[in-house]
């Protein structure tokens, strides 16, 4: 199945069952599907619905990873984050930085003349600092979780 035919909901907002191709076959469909990210499918939440972690079921995990840019964050030893960027139909994967004003994220890219620049980009979920991530992180009592994020249309 082509990656633009498959819904996947937002992490935030309304899951919308009408834009789903399999709304028929589904058992979750129609279901309120907010805060029921902590527990599996089978209990009524969306199957391409990510969980708590960002992680949605096996058997749709290739295809979310070719429809979104996700930041992969890892926390290490004495709560050093490690944020890396795998965007679709690339293998390369990008370390994701902090702007020295606090402002962007972004990652390193080169354009078109061959020069390196920041590539902003916009973490889902309205994280704007290293220490909403390591929060977020602790919070689900985890050391790794998978953020959706946008690629912005600008260089900071």
């Amino acid at each position: 199945m082509d990656k633009k035919e498959i819904y996947f909901p937002p992490l935030y907002g309304k899951v919308d069952c009408s834009k789903c191709d399999i709304k028929d076959e589904c058992l979750s469909a129609g279901k309120f599907q907010r805060n029921k990210r902590d527990f599996s499918y089978t209990s009524g939440r969306c199957p391409r619905l990510p969980d708590l972690r960002g992680f949605v079921e096996k058997e749709w995990r290739a295809a979310y990873a070719a429809a979104f840019p996700i930041i992969h964050a890892e926390l290490g030893a004495g709560d050093t984050l490690n944020l890396t960027l795998a965007i679709p139909n690339e293998a390369k994967w990008r370390r994701v930085y902090r702007s020295k004003s606090g402002t962007w994220w972004y990652f390193k890219q080169k354009d078109e003349y061959g020069s390196i620049v920041n590539q902003a980009i916009r973490i889902e979920g309205g994280m704007q600092s290293e220490k909403e991530v390591i929060d977020r992180i602790k919070a689900l009592h985890t050391d790794y979780c998978i953020f959706r994020c946008e690629i912005l249309g600008f260089t900071v």
